[in-house]
This record gives structure tokens, sequence and C-alpha cells, in this order.
């Protein structure tokens, strides 16, 4: 599940300096077609993990994914991976809002156009591992665990039998590793981490798994 992105003259304090690169590579290309789908998917989904980091910078990442999926909805209004990215962007807006009341509408309404876009396409991997993350770190008063839950033995189910590419295959298996975790079963996280380990060892995700496995480990002295 590869993490592409871009902005013009983008300095917006607490953007590394890959997303940097990515943000100003893809401004750019959308400067030449301001209509290219994959270029706006692509600048939606950096600038919504930038938010997600939830640096000084991270209102204008909300607002910037925003402009972006509402240039790709309103041309694909059936982009399914768009819809659900505009929710879980809708979620993260929520953080920033001053008055609590507010920041509930902007979850109860990101939560809607996630289960929205669901509803229509279920099958949609990129939607439902949209949902499954974004909903794994709200508060329980949300009552969103059983959603999560289901979401990810969705994705295990396919993942184990090789549905998907071997990165986005890892991130199910990272992600579905921190679940369970937050679930205090640690036992069935670290299983979870070696078998997304074991798809590719190489790679940039295997390092987070690493990560993990090694947090978890320490945690257990």
């Amino acid at each position: 599940m590869g993490v592409l992105l871009a902005v013009v003259g983008l300095r917006a304090e607490g953007t590394d300096r890959a997303a940097h690169r990515q943000l100003a590579e893809l401004d750019a290309q959308l400067a030449a077609n301001p209509t290219n789908a994959a270029v706006l998917l692509q600048l939606a989904k950096l600038h919504h993990n930038e938010a997600t980091r939830g640096a000084a910078d991270a209102v204008f990442h909300v607002g910037r994914a925003q402009a972006h999926l509402a240039t790709l909805l309103a041309a694909e209004p059936k982009h399914a991976f768009g819809r659900a990215l505009l929710g879980s962007t809708t979620v993260l807006s929520a953080r920033d809002a001053f008055w609590p009341g507010t920041k509930l509408k902007r979850v109860r309404e990101g939560l809607a156009q996630l289960d929205a876009a669901l509803t229509e396409f279920p099958g949609d991997h990129n939607a439902r591992f949209t949902r499954a993350v974004n909903n794994l770190y709200l508060p329980d008063l949300f009552e969103r665990r059983s959603v999560v839950e289901a979401d990810f033995g969705w994705l295990r189910e396919r993942a184990d039998r090789g549905d998907f590419d071997a990165e986005f295959r890892q991130y199910v298996f990272l992600y579905h590793g921190r679940a369970l975790a937050r679930w205090k079963r640690p036992a069935d996280a670290a299983n979870a981490w070696n078998a997304g380990l074991a798809i590719d060892p190489q790679s940039k995700v295997a390092d987070e798994l690493r990560r993990e496995l090694a947090a978890a480990q320490l945690g257990s002295l």
C-alpha cells in the first residue's frame, strides 16, 4: 500500500523530507493535468497520512486532503477508496475542532461516510483497510470495536491466502497486530507481526514490524 503524494511550495512544519519531495513532485504533475484522478488520490493519501502524525501542520494537511478528494469525487462519485479516505479525513478533522459538540459531529459524519462507502462497495480492500485503521484508535464511546474486528477479519482472510500484493499484506499484518495489542492479546499480536515479517523481511514495512516485535518483547520483561 504505497504512500505517494504533493503540494507546491509546501513548507509546513512537521512534514518530513521524503513526504515533502513526494508532495512537490505530485503537485507538479497535478499542475500539468488538474483532473488526473490517480494523482489526486495520491495527493489525498499523502496529506491524510501526514495529518495522522498530529504535527503542527495537521490542519493544513487535512484541508489539502479534503480539497483533493472533493475534486476527485466530483468527477468519480463512486470511487470507493476516495469516499472512505474522505470519511477518515473528516474524522481526523475533529481533532482540531474547538467545541466538543463539533468534534463529535465531525467524527459521526466521518464514520457515516466510511460506512456508506463500505456498504456500497464491501469488496474494496483499500476502503476496508482505511476504515479499520481509522476506527481502531477511536475512543470506546463510539463503539467501533466490532467494526474493526470484522474489517480485520475480512482483510486477514484474504491476506492469508495471498489475495493482495506483498506490501499491502504486510500492512494488514502490521495494523492487525497493533489492534490485537490494543485489545490485550500480545501473543496474537506477535504472531501477526511475525507472519507479516515472513512475507518480505527486506521491505520498509518489515522495519516497522521488527520495531513492534522489539517493543513488545521489551514490554514483557
